[in-house]
């Protein structure tokens, strides 16, 4: 089992609009594949300073084969989303983590 997990950076003037962006739109859209299970989206603990809050969103996927398999085919929609809602306000990157616990 893997966790995709994505950190974003998020400008303090576009916080609430991102968060409920993240919920409304962004976790059913990951869902709605199949592959992505058990969302969680977290603060990071003292990342606040003047250029924004850091968040870590996360989910569950069953393996790398699946996981390259939605990223050929949705890779571009994943980053665009986000880049044409909120342009340079949030910044983000990808990271994948492997369960073994």
């Amino acid at each position: 089992m893997l966790i995709f997990n994505t950190t974003y950076k998020v400008s303090i003037s576009v916080g609430e609009k991102w968060l409920k962006w993240m919920v409304e739109h962004h976790i059913p859209f990951m869902t709605s594949s199949g592959s992505f299970t058990k969302p969680q989206v977290a603060k990071v603990v003292g990342s606040e300073d003047e250029s924004g809050i850091s968040y870590s969103v996360q989910f569950q996927i069953v393996d790398m084969n699946t996981l390259m398999q939605w990223h050929a085919s949705n890779a571009s929609v994943f980053q665009n989303n986000c880049s044409s809602e909120f342009g340079t306000e949030v910044a983000f990157f990808s990271t994948v983590l492997e369960i073994i616990a």
